[in-house]
């Protein structure tokens, strides 16, 4: 899927699991708390992707991004080798380990251990890096903005100005990368070549089946459906969430449209 497709997907998941699966355990999450969870998931839906050479999220940090890409395509191909199927024909060095469910699992309890221990700066570090490649992905939307900047000024920002802040995620902050990354998975098994979800579950003789909807169902990464339809829809919904969930955006609005309705009042005009 197109980057923008993916960072909304994770952006959309991030809202309302921050917003709505707290209050069943009694705890009313701060503005900064499901901001901060948001931001992650939509950057970590971008994550799966280093092992591609040339996606977006291997292109994002330089040095970095590239020396963690040349470290993940090998171990994804190791992995790939040492538990492959009889019909499995890949090399498994794209749509790999990163796009299976355990991986995605492993990486999000690594970052809930890192948020526990080490607190608040783990949580910037994770919060800037995937605001970055949320901002990235958007590309196809507004192209190039200037993202590392952007994102240390909206990591700032909630950190400092945002209630609760981003201290609330700790221990549990990884759970919104795991989110991420699966939903770029399942995004990706609806287009037209699947994803290895279920490794390493074995299914038809591959223990790194592609994973998709019916064929009939799929469509073209970055074709007409996803731009037009999906992308779209998408957008929508991250602006109707962040409205309902995020405390304080919702009387905010409501004033904005009584404003905005009191001006185009008679008793305006009159005065007019």
């Amino acid at each position: 899927m197109l980057g923008v497709s993916h960072a909304m997907s994770g952006a959309a998941l991030g809202l309302a699991v921050a917003g709505y699966a707290p209050h069943l355990a009694g705890i009313t999450p701060s503005a900064g708390a499901i901001l901060t969870f948001a931001g992650v998931c939509a950057g970590a839906a971008l994550l799966p992707d280093l092992d591609h050479p040339s996606s977006v999220a291997t292109r994002r940090f330089s040095a970095a991004s590239w020396m963690a890409a040349h470290a993940i395509r090998p171990l994804s191909a190791f992995v790939y080798d040492l538990t492959r199927g009889r019909r499995d024909t890949g090399r498994g060095t794209h749509r790999g380990l990163t796009h299976t469910v355990v991986g995605a699992v492993l990486l999000g309890l690594a970052i809930n251990f890192a948020t526990g221990r080490w607190g608040v700066p783990v949580i910037v570090g994770t919060l800037f890096v995937c605001l970055a490649l949320a901002i990235k992905g958007l590309d196809d939307i507004v192209p190039g903005p200037p993202s590392l900047v952007i994102a240390a000024g909206l990591t700032f920002a909630v950190e400092e100005y945002v209630p609760g802040g981003t201290a609330g995620t700790a221990g549990w902050l990884g759970t919104a990368v795991t989110l991420g990354m699966i939903m770029h998975s399942v995004g990706d098994a609806i287009t037209e070549s699947g994803a290895p979800l279920l490794w390493p579950l074995r299914i038809r003789r591959r223990s790194w089946y592609p994973v998709g909807s019916p064929r009939p169902m799929r469509f073209k990464t970055g074709g007409k459906v996803e731009s037009m339809f999906v992308a779209p829809a998408l957008t929508v919904a991250v602006f109707v969430l962040i409205a309902l969930v995020v405390p304080g955006v919702a009387p905010l609005l409501f004033d904005l449209r009584d404003q905005v309705a009191s001006l185009f009042s008679p008793q305006a005009a009159l005065a007019h």
